[in-house]
């Protein structure tokens, strides 16, 4: 992963292309971005993102973990 700082992120942006490596943006060394490829896949990318969602597994996982079940009813669906 490169490092680049928010001054230098138009040439960055003007070069990107989907090969690239995730890139850490920065504002005077400390990070506040980051800018990754996202394929075809921008549907997952989203979920990952989604705290709701990733909420609801979490709760699956543990669940899992103690033995249980996760119950269809149980999961308040995203809106």
């Amino acid at each position: 992963m490169k490092t680049v700082e928010i001054s230098e992120i138009i040439a960055l942006l003007e070069n990107y292309s989907t090969n690239e490596q995730p890139s850490v943006i920065t504002r005077n060394g400390q990070p506040v971005a980051l800018l990754c490829p996202i394929d075809d896949d921008i549907e997952s990318l989203s979920l990952t993102l989604n705290s709701k969602f990733t909420d609801i597994i979490k709760k699956s996982r543990k669940n899992q973990k103690q033995g249980g079940r996760f119950f269809l009813e149980d999961i308040k669906f995203l809106s």
